[in-house]
């Protein structure tokens, strides 16, 4: 046995071109989601178990083949923490002899199977930032998970030179997922043009979600769907390009993805004046580059000194259109990789 990792990756391959009829999910299917995503506080954040169920407790462990959760809590609040977490306390394990001291006085540790997880499907749970609230429902959030809510399409591409490179556009939010409309509505106006608008969601993404070194340095490519994002309040250029991108589909914007070497960012189509404008035409559109990266940025504005012009930008992606990974220099569609992953 051992621990599962919530991949988002896997899943993203497992279901980016999975188009047989889903079926409705169940209770102990979210109960299931629920412990996974709890496990993986890199990807949801250390405080994900208490928005979802206000139990001051640790999830120390989840089984993948027994589905059996370990957690742990402070033994003086132990019959409070139970009473918060289980559906039935009667058929949990608690491992007293494990105790041990900490900090914050002694802790024990109980086990209990995922099937016992008392979860509020209904529960709205809340990620405040300065300007606005993220708020998302359990089967929204799972709705992420199974890719019901991303745009899909095929997941590695292969590059003229042999490269095998990872499609960001398949995880980007469909229009409409109803908790990044709830979040656009607070950061926008109605009443203002869909360039301001655009605007005012680059601000959110490039003051509010900090950029992740660790992600940046990991020597692999970190993909994080826009509720882990919001959950964990940061990333690197992959992770606010998507989360960006996902914030725009929310609009009545046309945007793409730009890629060039170790770098991705957001193409923005509209009339954006700007003093040093940093922009790339693509089927006669001109896309203004969005650099969610730096601080305070500005659509259009040259933060890479020319360096994410057009002489440089190697593929390109705009999923209204397909999920196609365009060769810039050639336009040419790059070949997907074909593959399966069992369940």
């Amino acid at each position: 046995m051992k621990h599962l990792f919530y991949a988002s990756l896997i899943l993203l391959f497992a279901s980016c071109n999975n188009k047989e009829k889903e079926k409705p999910l169940t209770y102990q299917d979210y109960q299931y989601h629920a412990a996974n995503m709890i496990a993986q506080p890199d990807f949801t954040g250390d405080s994900l178990l208490y928005k979802m169920i206000g139990a001051e407790a640790n999830l120390e462990m989840f089984y993948m083949d027994t589905k059996k959760i370990i957690f742990s809590c402070d033994k003086n609040k132990l019959n409070e923490v139970l009473s918060k977490l289980a559906i039935n306390k009667d058929s949990i394990i608690i491992k007293q002899p494990n105790e041990t001291k900490s900090q914050e006085g002694t802790k024990v540790s109980f086990e209990m199977n995922a099937r016992n997880l008392k979860i509020d499907t209904n529960k709205v749970i809340e990620t405040k930032y300065n300007n606005a609230t993220y708020r998302i429902t359990i089967p929204q959030m799972v709705d992420f998970v199974t890719m019901k809510s991303n745009l899909r399409g095929g997941a590695f591409a292969v590059t003229p030179n042999g490269q095998t490179m990872i499609s960001h556009g398949v995880a980007v939010a469909i229009k409409g997922e109803p908790s990044l409309s709830d979040l656009v509505n607070q950061l926008t106006d109605k009443t203002k043009s869909v360039e301001v608008n655009a605007q005012n969601l680059l601000d959110f993404v490039t003051n509010e979600i900090e950029y992740s070194n660790a992600e940046a340095t990991s020597g692999g490519e970190t993909i994080k769907r826009p509720d882990e994002i919001l959950f964990t309040r940061n990333s690197d250029c992959s992770g606010k390009t998507i989360l960006y991108a996902s914030l725009l589909q929310q609009l009545n914007c046309k945007w793409c993805i730009l890629y060039y070497d170790k770098h991705v960012c957001v193409g923005v189509a509209g009339n954006f004046k700007t003093k040093n404008a940093s922009k790339i035409s693509i089927d006669g559109i001109d896309y203004y580059i969005a650099e969610t990266t730096a601080p305070n940025a500005i659509i259009g504005e040259d933060y890479w000194k020319g360096k994410l012009s057009d002489d440089y930008l190697e593929f390109y992606q705009i999923p209204a259109n397909s999920a196609d990974i365009i060769d810039y220099q050639t336009k040419k569609p790059l070949e997907f990789l074909k593959m399966k992953v069992k369940n």
